[in-house]
């Protein structure tokens, strides 16, 4: 059995040592210079939901049959990474909804690499999937490199690209449907070869295409690496006012405890640009092990627009010299904090769920904040073992997908990718391998 394993993150290490596990010869691709994919640049917690009505509730429009597959084997899956080597930091996830482990990604990748080449796994870095062969079934791929392109045969082959989030033309198509662009927290090697070799092999997309997970970071001229993705996140709109550049509130800040939902909502507004105005009061507060001031401090020591003042009024007034209209700004904030103050918050338009603090305690901050795309919601539909799908719900013969590949799990709020990853990559792997090339 020849298995070629197209991507090298999470997904793609993990189908591939589990398939050189069960016998079969395995070649990976992966089209950067270094394994890993954006699973090394995360926080590395791999979690699910603690059941599966809770993982309805949180992403109602993903598919069951795919939630409970994922809440069912991750507790095993976990066990599996640590005993291949999977650096664990901790076995709690700090959310009351959710279960998992957190794991030093860099090891653990690095642990992942060495168990697919020791295993007996050939290693192709910079080779990219261009095209699946086919021949009633898939067969392998047209692989590229750099000063070249050849075929790779396969008896079988598992997409783990990562999607598409750094393909900006797609991110316009079926994100934004239209011009705009999303700031890139995420490798730069996702831009959707898997997905498009899949659909041009007659495969179907997933429900929810248009969204996506990601955070609001400090916007431009802010300036930082992939190393710093994970303490550069702009995490606290649940505390603050967001409004856009028309100097208005354009989403429910706390609408959901990721604030997914906040930062999709940033990504369709005017510039994909937005300010966070807090007090004094909401710089003292702290999400997980960080408080909101250090993260602000954070953007502003990264290069990111930083203002502050003593009063609304002069917070209005600066955020005026940078082009926001300054009266219907405070007509917002002083609307905001008459509605909020007495308990009236849901009524507003749009309403405002949860706690809605005041901004009553100088000084007041504002921070501007810009959408990013950590990876893609939708991408390629797949049963529960891992099998690619056409039209009609039936597989794609040889195609079977790992990751964030996988579309669906999550529509309609988040779930955690790189769960999708360990789960789906074992899975993808052990099917592959059982049906074999027949």
């Amino acid at each position: 059995m020849r298995l070629l394993v197209a991507g090298g993150g999470l997904g793609g290490l993990v189908a591939a040592a589990r398939a050189l596990e069960l016998g079969a010869a395995v070649t990976l691709l992966e089209k950067g210079d270094h394994p890993g994919g954006s699973f090394v640049y995360s926080s590395g917690y791999v979690w699910s939901y603690r059941d599966l009505p809770t993982f309805r509730r949180e992403a109602p429009g993903g598919d069951p049959a795919l939630q409970a597959l994922v809440l069912e084997r991750l507790q095993d899956a976990i066990g599996w990474l640590e005993a291949r080597g999977g650096v664990l930091l901790s076995r709690e996830t700090g959310n009351p909804l959710t279960f998992g482990a957190r794991f030093d990604p860099e090891p653990t990748a690095a642990a992942l690499t060495d168990r697919v080449e020791s295993g007996g796994g050939q290693l192709l870095l910079r080779h990219a999937l261009r095209r699946l062969l086919r021949d009633g079934r898939v067969r392998g791929a047209l692989v590229e490199w750099e000063g070249g392109r050849g075929e790779e045969a396969a008896d079988a082959v598992v997409l783990a690209t990562g999607g598409f989030a750094a393909n900006p033309e797609l991110v316009q198509r079926y994100v934004l449907h239209g011009p705009g662009r999303l700031l890139l927290r995420a490798h730069p090697w996702s831009t959707g070869d898997g997905f498009l070799a899949a659909l041009a092999a007659g495969a179907r997309p997933s429900t929810g295409l248009d969204e996506f997970y990601g955070r609001n970071l400090p916007a431009p001229p802010a300036r930082f690496g992939p190393k710093l993705f994970v303490e550069v996140s702009q995490l606290y709109g649940r505390y603050a006012v967001a409004v856009n550049l028309e100097g208005v509130r354009y989403a429910d800040e706390a609408a959901d405890w990721s604030e997914t939902a906040l930062v999709r909502a940033t990504a369709h507004q005017p510039r994909q640009r937005a300010w966070y105005l807090l007090d004094a009061a909401a710089l003292r507060r702290r999400v997980r092990e960080r408080s909101v001031g250090e993260m602000v401090e954070t953007a502003r020591r990264v290069g990111g627009t930083v203002l502050r003042a003593g009063s609304l009024e002069e917070l209005a007034g600066l955020l005026g010299e940078r082009g926001l209209p300054e009266e219907r700004l405070l007509r917002t904030l002083h609307g905001y904090n008459a509605a909020a103050a007495a308990g009236r918050a849901a009524e507003l338009r749009p309403p405002r769920s949860g706690e809605a603090p005041v901004l009553k305690e100088p000084p007041f901050t504002a921070v501007e904040v810009a959408p990013s795309i950590t990876h893609t919601i939708g991408g390629l539909a797949v049963d529960e073992g891992g099998r690619v799908l056409e039209d009609g719900g039936r597989p794609v013969r040889g195609l079977y997908a790992a990751g964030v590949e996988v579309g669906g799990i999550a529509t309609g709020g988040y779930a955690s990718g790189l769960a999708a990853a360990l789960v789906l990559g074992l899975v993808s792997a052990e099917t592959a391998v059982a049906e074999g090339p027949a």
